[in-house]
């Protein structure tokens, strides 16, 4: 498989900033991880080993048990990889030098870490319990949080009972998430995971959900195919109801409604994931139905937002979606508790990075 290629670090990794040390910064402690005492033992440890056969690795008898970890039924079996217990320990000292576990925990109490915006990063909250205390700029953003996750609870029930008609009278059975990136990657992914899932699939019976990023033309019918304006709901989502490509097969699927239905079925057939309430309402979406989000929400992230959660509960209902936030939440504590030796999620990252060393040697 094609391995990452580790370039020479340009930034103070060490520090979170991207300007040069000074140097008196610079004799007090190193400022790249490359500079540190850590990557240098880890280099010249992956030097030693890199053309070591994996079938030579494998005679150590205790390396499965060393090389695995579990949580909450996630089982993790890092043995087959090109690494020894020695390369795994001398990660986890880069990691510790790297001051991982501080930078984590940043994170997790909303300082803004995102240094490029200025911004905290805080997708945590979005599946954090009812009663945690996530701060953002001073002020606990999970009660908001909770508050577009209630709506979207009661709208979605309304929806799936059938309470919620189109402009015929017809409830509606079909749902067409428009999106791009994060907006669209991260939903459509958990949709196909939960279309396995025994008591999802029964909770989607006889509905559908479709997504569209791409604006050719023969994605955009392919994304309505078969379906009947007077049963679908469409949910545009755009934080700032001015994304290009988002907005242009908005326009198009609202062409669609409205040649069959009429301009005043708008209002039934589509709502936003939006905080622009002045172009949500101009578009011709009722404002009460726009679901915000916010600027701590990174794109790739978003799934866990009003962005992946309103039209995975039209599909599956709230109570299937708000078990994948539990587990989401779940895994987040595990990152933030558990050692490195332990950490299921960061595992494998560390592993990654012996790859990068060797793509180096080996080049």
């Amino acid at each position: 498989r094609p391995r990452p290629v580790l370039r020479q670090p340009a930034v103070d990794i060490l520090q979170g900033s991207a300007r040069p040390p000074s140097a008196a910064s610079a004799m007090a402690s190193p400022a790249l991880i490359s500079d540190t005492d850590q990557w240098k033992a880890l280099q010249a440890h992956v030097g030693a080993i890199h053309k070591t056969h994996l079938r030579d690795l494998m005679t150590d008898a205790d390396r499965c048990k060393a090389m695995t970890a579990e949580f909450e039924g996630v089982y993790l079996d890092y043995s087959r990889q090109q690494a020894t217990t020695e390369t795994i320990d001398k990660l986890f000292k880069l990691a510790e030098a790297a001051k991982l576990k501080e930078k984590i925990d940043k994170m997790f109490k909303g300082e803004k870490i995102n240094t490029t915006e200025n911004r905290s990063v805080l997708h945590v909250a979005l599946r954090a319990p009812r009663d945690a205390v996530i701060n953002s700029d001073g002020v606990n953003v999970v009660p908001e949080v909770w508050a577009v996750k209630d709506k979207i609870k009661q709208f979605s029930e309304t929806f799936r009972s059938g309470s919620w008609v189109g402009a015929t009278g017809k409830p509606l059975t079909n749902v067409v998430s428009v999106g791009i990136g994060g907006s669209f990657l991260g939903p459509l992914f958990v949709h196909t995971a939960l279309q396995t899932d025994p008591e999802a699939a029964e909770a989607a019976k006889g509905r559908q959900l479709r997504f569209l990023a791409n604006v050719d033309p023969v994605d955009v019918a392919r994304s309505i195919k078969d379906l009947d304006p007077a049963t679908t709901l469409v949910v545009v989502v755009s934080k700032t109801f001015t994304t290009a490509e988002t907005m242009l097969n908005a326009r198009t699927i609202k062409e669609w409604i409205v040649s069959s239905l009429g301009p005043q079925a708008v209002s039934k057939h589509m709502i936003a994931v939006s905080t622009n309430l002045k172009l949500v309402k101009e578009f011709g979406i009722d404002p009460n139905n726009a679901f915000a989000f916010w600027d701590w929400v990174g794109g790739r992230y978003s799934v866990c937002s009003a962005v992946g959660v309103l039209p995975l509960s039209l599909q599956y209902g709230f109570p299937i979606v708000q078990k994948f936030l539990e587990g989401a939440s779940s895994i987040d504590n595990h990152v933030h508790t558990s050692s490195f030796e332990k950490n299921i999620p960061g595992t494998p990252w560390f592993v990654e990075c012996v790859e990068c060393f060797i793509s180096r040697i080996s080049g």
